[in-house]
């Protein structure tokens, strides 16, 4: 089922307002006179209004994001998560002779080669072990509890300041592009490459190479393997250009009826009608910021005297249709007197989802709002269809069998 932006919008906005009805009433007070008038007016204006663009297709957004992936090629910010969770910030900078050896690993080299390569890296902070990114179709959260198995393997015997790093940063194996594990890079302490070697697993062997001053591509020296997880920055921009937005929308919005709470009442079987006393009895003293004293302990105050209740308000069961149209036809009689009507479901079609929530709000040419236990507990509301409304200061709650 897909919705339209108009009813997605007014959705937003009658949840809004039911919310602040049912604060205002848990708190003593009844909504202002013009509450409702103002969100009858704020609806129609969304339901005129031009799509917003943060609903319109969001292919755009898709290729842009994968833009701004892309550039974080050449950003100078550090795109690396460490794959354990107490490894210390460390600071590359310094001379020439303070080299950093990165290792590049796949997890194609196998799980026993790659122990190795951890406790050869354990208890050495110029040592790091990185991964180029994840399988594909693999979520993150699997990637890395196989890694860190293999490090509490490797590392079981050695105290844990000696774990090991080892990370996840595609940028290493980017510029020049290398495709097979393990590969050593030695860089100095401004980053800059010194050498790099493909099959050796051994970051003393590196270091003694440039030790002896040797430079540059020291080529292929042992066997190795095809590094078998893509790019992480490619992985991503495949994964989001895969998510159809709109069906993810929709499905989000369906889900909605499907856990939605409702207040499920009996329908009434006879004409009831019930007084409520709002009035309230002060424990202490209420006081102004200043000192003033506006309401005494033990005093009655009667909310009705302070804020008159000027509208009236039907509850009713919106699956039951003699209930909708006699609840649609009192209620534009009580527009006619000058009394604005606020419509209450007690429940709602489940099925018919938000397209059945729109048919019930056109039959009403009005909001509709769920009944929230707030508000069922206020006004005492026992059977359905109902209706609230004031008589000479006294709140009266009228309860009728639908007819048909």
């Amino acid at each position: 089922m897909r919705c339209s932006e108009g009813q997605w919008v007014s959705v937003l906005i009658s949840a809004l307002a039911t919310l602040v009805m049912a604060e205002s009433w848990a708190d003593g007070a009844l909504p202002d006179s013009a509450l409702r008038d103002q969100a009858v007016q704020i609806q129609e204006q969304v339901l005129t209004a031009p799509r917003p663009k943060w609903l319109m297709e969001q292919q755009g957004n898709v290729e842009d994001w994968s833009v701004r992936l892309r550039d974080l090629r050449a950003a100078q910010q550090t795109l690396v998560m460490p794959l354990r969770s107490d490894v210390e910030p460390t600071d590359q900078a310094g001379t020439d002779t303070d080299l950093t050896v990165t290792i590049l690993a796949s997890r194609a080299l196998g799980e026993a080669q790659l122990r190795e390569l951890f406790a050869q890296a354990s208890g050495r902070p110029e040592v790091r072990v990185v991964f180029r990114g994840v399988g594909p179709g693999e979520s993150l959260g699997a990637f890395i509890r196989q890694i860190h198995g293999l490090l509490r393997e490797a590392c079981k015997d050695i105290d844990s300041g000696s774990v090991p790093r080892a990370e996840l940063d595609p940028r290493p194996f980017q510029t020049p592009l290398v495709e097979v594990a393990p590969t050593l890079i030695a860089t100095d302490g401004a980053g800059k490459e010194v050498a790099r070697v493909s099959g050796i697993s051994r970051p003393d062997w590196i270091l003694e190479q440039v030790g002896q001053g040797r430079r540059g591509d020291l080529g292929l020296r042992e066997p190795t393997v095809a590094v078998s997880e893509p790019d992480l920055i490619a992985e991503l921009q495949r994964r989001l250009s895969g998510i159809d937005w709109s069906a993810q929308r929709d499905a989000a919005l369906a889900r909605y009826w499907e856990r939605a709470s409702f207040s499920e009442l009996p329908t009434a079987e006879q004409v009831r009608a019930r007084r409520l006393n709002l009035t309230l009895v002060a424990q202490a003293d209420v006081t102004l910021p200043d000192g003033t004293t506006v309401i005494r302990a033990s005093e009655r105050v009667d909310p009705l005297a302070i804020m008159p209740f000027r509208r009236r308000l039907f509850v009713f069961d919106a699956t039951d249709p003699r209930q909708v149209a006699e609840v649609a036809r009192r209620g534009a009689a009580s527009r006619a007197d000058g009394r604005l009507p606020l419509y209450l479901a007690t429940r709602l079609d489940r099925a018919a989802g938000w397209e059945g929530y729109r048919a019930v709000q056109t039959a009403l040419q009005d909001p509709l709002y769920l009944l929230t236990p707030d508000v069922q507990r206020r006004f005492q509301i026992e059977r359905v269809p109902a209706m609230v409304e004031s008589h000479d200061g006294i709140l009266v709650v009228a309860e009728w069998p639908p007819e048909g």
